[in-house]
Order: C-alpha cells, then structure tokens, then sequence
C-alpha cells in the first residue's frame, strides 16, 4: 500500500516515523500525478480531486482530507468508484482563536453549529447565539447583535445576503467558503454603513477588489488556519 499526501504548505513538521520510503510520497500542489496501482490512500489540503485523479490511482480506497470539508472532492466519483472520504478537522481550536481574535463586540450570532463555532463559543468572553444550517430563524434577530459570525459548512445559497443585513448594525467575521457569502449584499452594507468591518478569510473575486478597496474589509487569503504549526504532531 501506497500513501499519497498531495499538497505541502501544512506539513512542515509532519513526522513519520516508521514508515519506509516506499510507502508513501509527498506531491506538491502544483506536481503532475503519475499512475499508480499501489496507491490506496490520498491526503489532501486545498487540491481538487477529480476523474484525473481517480483514472491516476485505480485501486484508491480512502481520500483524507486535512481540513473542515470535503467540497474539493467529486463525491459523485468518490461513491462510483467506492472510495471513503473523511475530514480530519485539524485546525479546530486554532481557527475558532483566529475568529475570536477579530471579534470586537461583545455579542455574536454565529451561523454554523459544527466544531468551529462551538469551539468559539466557549472561548468568547460575550454572549452568543447559534444558528444551525437547519434552524429556522427571521433575519430580524440579527438586529439584536453586533457581529455575525460566518462559521458554517460549505452550502447551496449564501449565508450572509441582503436580507440578512438590512435590519443590522455591526461588524461580520467569516471562515466560510465563498459562496456563504453574497459579496454584492456585503459591498451594499458597507455602503449604507451597516457593515463597519468585515474581516473575511475566504472571498470569491467577484467584487472583491471592490470590497478591499473599502478599507473596512479585510481580506485574509484562506490563512486562517495556517497558526498552528503543530496540528500534524
């Protein structure tokens, strides 16, 4: 068996003791993949893993991803051809501190009830309310809190829209995939003033040139989970 772990930005102080040389190999983002029959096991951080992917390792058995989601996957090959995939969620605690470190008011909504916002949560020194991706909520209640704090799974509509924001005041932090957000909605309520701050570690380029040039957004490059130099110990 063969272990591929594609993608090195994360691992500078992986460790791995015990393993010969044959079984496993370090890949670079941008590295070509070759065919491999022995390879039963890719680990991932940020590449996409497609057909090229599953035709390169026909014998692959799990895809890991390092990381709080699998949206870098195609699982409709990954059940075609059989192939489990599970997340490690590394980055937890040091993500929810790099949200609790943006967070200046002293009362937070949080949409996303997973690991991230729970554990952000119980670090914040305010009052918080979480929403879940299946709680049924008036976009009203916002008006009662003066940061949003994005910290949900990757999903089909956005999060943060123009609904969401006409009745707020305040300031939004987002570790969120970009299309939780509707940068259009975003850009607006900075505008009208109703967005003083928006601290976002991941935008999508439409508007976002717009949205930094603001100087009330800051856009963080998707390093927000990058602190922890030791998750891989």
């Amino acid at each position: 068996m063969r272990v591929i772990l594609k993608d090195k930005k994360d691992l500078n102080t992986l460790k791995l003791n015990g393993w010969s040389k044959d079984g496993y190999e370090i890949v670079g983002s941008q590295d070509e993949i070759r065919r491999d029959n022995d390879v039963e096991v890719i680990s991932v951080k940020f590449s996409k893993i497609g057909q090229k992917t599953f035709d390169a390792y026909p014998n692959l058995k799990w895809i890991v991803c390092r990381s709080h989601g699998y949206d870098n996957v195609r699982v409709d090959l990954a059940e075609k051809y059989n192939v489990g995939i599970v997340c490690t969620n590394p980055n937890t605690i040091d993500v929810a501190k790099w949200i609790n470190d943006k967070v200046i008011g002293s009362r937070a909504i949080v949409f996303g009830g997973g690991r991230i916002g729970k554990k952000f949560c119980e670090i914040y020194n305010g009052e918080t309310l979480v929403i879940k991706s299946k709680t049924q909520y008036n976009h009203s209640i916002v008006r009662d809190y003066d940061t949003i704090v994005i910290a949900s799974s990757p999903t089909k509509k956005p999060i943060l829209t123009k609904e969401l924001l006409n009745d707020f005041s305040g300031d939004v932090v987002s570790i969120s995939r970009p299309y939780c957000i509707d940068n259009r909605a975003l850009l607006d309520a900075i505008y009208d003033g109703k967005v003083k701050r928006a601290e976002m570690d991941m935008l999508d380029p439409k508007l976002r040139d717009e949205l930094v040039n603001t100087k009330k957004c800051n856009y963080y490059k998707h390093t927000a989970w990058g602190n922890d130099k030791t998750a891989y110990n």
